[in-house]
């Protein structure tokens, strides 16, 4: 569970992970470890499954534009199409009136 700031350790807790964790990753056997493990727990759909979203939420990605992004999928061409020409056609006849 997270603090009320966000943050899951405090500043030395983290600082004394970081710390293990560079010696682990500084040994080859600890590295093969933890390689295996990881390939272990990867195999499972669901974990994948739940890195996936996490990192989706991470990214900033908003559910919002996951549903936008459906539905622009799932428009037909000559849709999508036409709503770019009336988006984009401000920009272009403004584009037009400068070069003239």
């Amino acid at each position: 569970m997270t603090k009320p700031g966000g943050w899951k350790h405090s500043q030395e807790t983290c600082s004394k992970i970081a710390a293990t964790r560079r010696g682990q990753l500084r040994d080859p056997a600890e590295r093969a470890k933890i390689a295996e493990a990881t390939k272990a727990r990867m195999a499972d759909p669901v974990v994948r499954q739940r890195i996936r979203e996490g990192m989706l939420r991470a990214s900033g990605s908003a559910d919002e534009l996951r549903t936008l992004r459906a539905v622009w999928r799932a428009t037909r061409p000559t849709v999508r199409a036409r709503f770019l020409a009336e988006l984009l056609e401000p920009i272009c006849q403004a584009r037009e009136g400068d070069q003239s």
